[in-house]
């Protein structure tokens, strides 16, 4: 079923946090105590710093990520979108469209490469692409579905201009409420349609209590 792909997900990835988490924390702390008994001096004083802080990242990745290995269900993915296992199931049941980069039910599109970045198709109101480059190459390019909730993030550094064209349409296909842009417009569009959304989540709240 889908809640067990997006529960197998979650742990393997907080499974991964955690290996680096430790690998961090305790080469930090190995080296920073090396780095005391030996003597420190001006020298090598930032070093030690810097050894200090990685033991502290290494730590902070352990606390966050131990318990979702633990217990998937304590996952910030499952906190930000309660609903995430049941659109899951949803999802699987009835896939109308899949490729390598997308997924869809009649109610819900999915990041194929990411199975826990999903929304429901009329909770996407902001499409765009988004580009990142270093030194004037381009290291990140994704397809970015603004929803309700969060961003989705599509990969699309490999596409051609025609496929991902191909994949809007997909999406405008099948989400009705979304618009194509980051520009002032479609930032109004969006943040708009979310406290219109919030406003009905609001409601519905009030009327189950």
């Amino acid at each position: 079923m889908g809640r067990d792909e997006i529960l197998n997900k979650i742990s393997k990835g907080a499974r991964a946090s955690v290996i680096l988490g430790f690998i961090f924390a305790i080469g930090g702390l190995i080296v920073s105590i090396l780095m005391f008994i030996m003597g420190t001096n001006s020298d090598n004083v930032v070093f030690l710093i810097i050894m200090l802080a990685l033991f502290a990242v290494g730590v902070v990745i352990l606390i966050f990520n131990i318990p979702q290995m633990l217990d998937p269900m304590k996952s910030r993915f499952i906190k930000k979108n309660p609903d995430i296992l049941k659109m899951a199931d949803e999802l699987y049941s009835n896939i109308v469209y899949q490729d390598k980069t997308l997924m869809f039910s009649p109610r819900i599109i999915a990041n194929a490469c990411d199975i826990r970045q999903m929304a429901y198709t009329d909770e996407v109101f902001l499409i765009y692409v988004y580009i990142h480059k270093t030194n004037g190459v381009t290291d990140l390019k994704q397809l970015r579905l603004e929803t309700a909730r969060e961003t989705i993030n599509l990969p699309i550094i490999y596409k051609k201009d025609d496929e991902i064209n191909g994949l809007i349409g997909q999406i405008l296909q099948h989400c009705r409420y979304a618009r194509v842009g980051y520009n002032d417009d479609g930032m109004a569009y969006l943040r708009q349609m979310r406290e219109l959304w919030k406003q009905d989540q609001e409601r519905k709240h009030m009327r189950l209590n």
